[in-house]
C-alpha cells in the first residue's frame, strides 16, 4: 500500500522524482519549457507517493478551465504506484468540482499512452500549450 502526501513544489522528494522523470524521458529539467509555480501555472496540488519510507511516485493536478483539471508530471518507480497516484489525483479533482481530467503524453512515450488509455482516458482535441504540437497525444477522462 502507498501513502500520499501533498507537498510544495520545492519538496526535495518531489524534485528527486522530477529528476528521475526527466531522465526517463531523455531530457534534463532545465529543458522543460514550463515554469512550475502554483500561482502562475494554475497548479492545484503536488503529491508524492511513499512506500516503506521511500518516495516512489508523484503527480501534479492543474486547473485547465472551470470543468477540467490536468494530470501532469506523473512518475512511478514501482508497479501499482501510477494507478495509486492517478486515483488520488482523480479523487481530488472530483472533490474540487471538476467534471473531467486531462492528460497529455508524447506520442513516442507508449508506456504513458497505454497507461492512460487503460485507465479510461480517450483521445480528445489538443489543448493549451499542446494545441499545435504534432508530437503529443491529448486524452480526457470523465469523472462520474
Amino acid at each position: 500500500m502507498y501513502s500520499m502526501t501533498e507537498v510544495e513544489l520545492t519538496d526535495p522528494a518531489l524534485l528527486a522524482l522530477f529528476a528521475k522523470l526527466a531522465d526517463a524521458l531523455g531530457h534534463s529539467q532545465d529543458e522543460e519549457p514550463e515554469k512550475l509555480s502554483f500561482e502562475d501555472a494554475g497548479l492545484l496540488l503536488a503529491v508524492v507517493a511513499w512506500h516503506d519510507g521511500h518516495a516512489v511516485g508523484c503527480g501534479l493536478l492543474r486547473r485547465e478551465d472551470d470543468n477540467r483539471a490536468e494530470i501532469k508530471r506523473m512518475y512511478s518507480s514501482a508497479p501499482g504506484v501510477g494507478s495509486a497516484v492517478l486515483h488520488y489525483l482523480e479523487q481530488k479533482a472530483r472533490s474540487q468540482g471538476f467534471s473531467s481530467v486531462l492528460a497529455t503524453a508524447r506520442i513516442i512515450n507508449s508506456k504513458a499512452l497505454n497507461f492512460y488509455l487503460h485507465k479510461g482516458f480517450k483521445k480528445c482535441p489538443s489543448y493549451g500549450k499542446y494545441r499545435y504540437s504534432s508530437q503529443t497525444f491529448s486524452m480526457e477522462k470523465p469523472l462520474n
